[in-house]
């Protein structure tokens, strides 16, 4: 960080320079002891942009009556920020050159005699020491607003950095950037809490020096209460109107003032009783919930503005959201990993005695009348379709693998190959042609689309495959039975997981609409004389008719 650290004497006056460097000298004590530098006014008033502002440094400015006589400097320190104080310094002031002072925006007039010695209404006293300290003091211990720009500009490649994470990466990018921030804003220490129960454990964090923080219960925090409600707490307030609302009275007792969001009603601890001089603690919020605490200290005296509060805020998000973005993705590990085991029981301990049992029917199917196992042979057939619908969801659910170019009357009839039904018949269009798809995907939307017009539509339905193309190349396909169609009050549900009127397992045309979504297909189904099932295809999946 480069904060303002500089007093600028804007005059000719080799004596009143003198003067403010005395005056500075008297206001500070090493190391905190801003630098004083003399600025010519013809300097200050013909310098150009591409050179840069001879105050660019500046944290505060004196000047004198014979430098704001000129109007290139007046209008120089008129347009300097408001948190950078203007100090005339005059023997005399007249009402010409009140207007003068005016016109410059000054913060503050001291009147200097002959003598050296700095007076204001009449006080003997080195006045302008003490108008400097009052006036800079906040700017040195503050942001300036080039500060909090380059604050910006370090939390937007934070979260470019922080977004990017892996798991095995949270940790070190947290505290990375915790560095990068605390070292551009120069604060002590960056700690991350996170809500563990009854207590909130430091999970992350960054010291400039040794830092071996505790975990705290909520209400060791400042502020609980606004931090409960998603409010930052600050520890100096920050603003003087702040300061004095929370200030105690003579009499121990806070003023009437009302006390702004986050702002303490007790004294604001220092350095010397082992608590940090200042302090920003931000909540990390996740699902409206308060998930932890980011708390920024500082064990020097440190004035936070609102802007540097708001972008401590941002800070907080990007944490937070990092986090939570991690916890969903180790989620969905989670739960893979137990689909995984799914697919193993049932590709395993459900297939091994549905085989037996298959073995055994084909067995009998020459000495048993076919009315006497048939019930059993629909039963074994049914839990076949059921394991592998049950499979395709737990190993693929809505991910398609590489796309090509495939023949759609092919595919279409390779998927009828594996369906049990040997009176129902297939027809495929001539002009079907070709899609881009991913074969093996496609072949089960085939399969589930025939199983469930044979389901509905008897063994011996009629089953058509045909497409909507031109000589652009395929743009719609179609699966038509003359079966009994879709009824009505089951048109809204039909690709609902679990929904079925024929006493099926429920997730044959749920794994046909989340293949179509997969490609970026339009599903939709009609009844025709009989059902229809229409697929619509974008523009970059259509590929040329055969």
């Amino acid at each position: 960080m480069s904060r303002r650290s500089a007093v600028v004497y804007v005059g000719d006056d080799t004596n009143v320079r003198r003067r403010v460097r005395d005056a500075v000298s008297d206001a500070w004590s090493a190391p905190r002891t801003p630098t004083c530098r003399m600025v010519a006014p013809t300097a200050l008033a013909s310098a150009t942009e591409e050179e840069g502002s001879p105050l660019a440094d500046a944290c505060g400015i004196v000047t004198t009556a014979d430098a704001l006589a000129s109007d290139g400097v007046r209008n120089r320190l008129a347009s300097t920020p408001g948190t950078v104080p203007v100090i005339a310094a005059v023997e005399e002031l007249g009402v010409e050159l009140t207007r003068t002072v005016i016109e410059a925006d000054a913060d503050d007039v001291v009147r200097i005699g002959p003598d050296e010695r700095s007076e204001t209404d009449g006080g003997a006293g080195d006045s302008l020491a003490e108008c400097l300290r009052d006036a800079i003091e906040p700017a040195l211990t503050r942001l300036g607003a080039d500060d909090v720009v380059r604050l910006r500009d370090a939390l937007l490649d934070a979260g470019t950095t922080l977004m990017s994470t892996r798991s095995d990466e949270v940790e070190t990018k947290i505290v990375w950037t915790m560095e990068q921030v605390g070292r551009q804003v120069e604060v002590d220490r960056i700690i991350c809490y996170l809500e563990a129960g009854d207590a909130f454990e430091p999970a992350y964090h960054w010291s400039s020096g040794n830092c071996d923080p505790d975990s705290k219960s909520f209400a060791e925090f400042p502020g609980p209460e606004e931090l409960s409600t998603f409010e930052n707490v600050v520890r100096p307030p920050t603003s003087a109107e702040e300061s004095e609302a929370t200030t105690p009275t003579d009499g121990g007792v806070p003023s009437d003032a009302e006390s702004p969001p986050g702002a303490d009603d007790g004294p604001i601890p220092d350095v010397g009783d082992g608590a940090p001089s200042a302090t920003v603690h931000v909540p990390l919020v996740s699902d409206w919930e308060l998930v932890g605490v980011l708390a920024l200290e500082a064990d020097e005296p440190r004035a936070w503005t609102e802007d540097e509060v708001a972008a401590y805020r941002t800070f907080g998000d990007l944490i937070a959201h990092t986090l939570a973005r991690n916890e969903r993705r180790l989620e969905l590990r989670r739960q893979t990993e137990r689909l995984e085991q799914f697919s193993a029981v049932v590709s395993h301990d459900l297939r091994n005695p549905l085989n037996v049992l298959s073995g055994y029917l084909d067995l009998v199917e020459d000495d048993v009348a076919r009315p006497k196992y048939e019930a059993m042979d629909r039963a074994v057939h049914r839990m076949e379709t059921l394991i592998e619908d049950l499979l395709m969801l737990a190993k693929r659910g809505d991910a398609i693998d590489e796309t090509e170019s495939v023949s759609v009357a092919a595919l279409a009839e390779d998927a009828w190959d594996s369906v049990r039904a040997p009176k129902a018949t297939l027809t495929v269009g001539g002009d079907v042609g070709h899609v881009e798809a991913d074969p093996g995907r496609l072949r089960q939307l085939f399969e589930n689309l025939f199983r469930n017009a044979v389901d509905h539509g008897g063994p011996d339905v009629n089953i058509e495959v045909g497409t909507d193309g031109d000589r652009s190349g395929v743009r719609g396909m179609y699966v038509a039975d003359d079966g009994p169609g879709v009824p009505p009050d089951a048109r809204d549900s039909l690709f609902d997981s679990g929904f079925s009127t024929a006493g099926s397992s429920g997730l044959g045309l749920a794994i046909v609409d989340r293949i179509a979504d997969a490609h970026g297909w339009e599903l939709e189904v009609r009844n025709d004389g009989g059902a229809v099932f229409e697929l619509s295809f974008g523009t970059e999946t259509a590929a040329a008719p055969a």
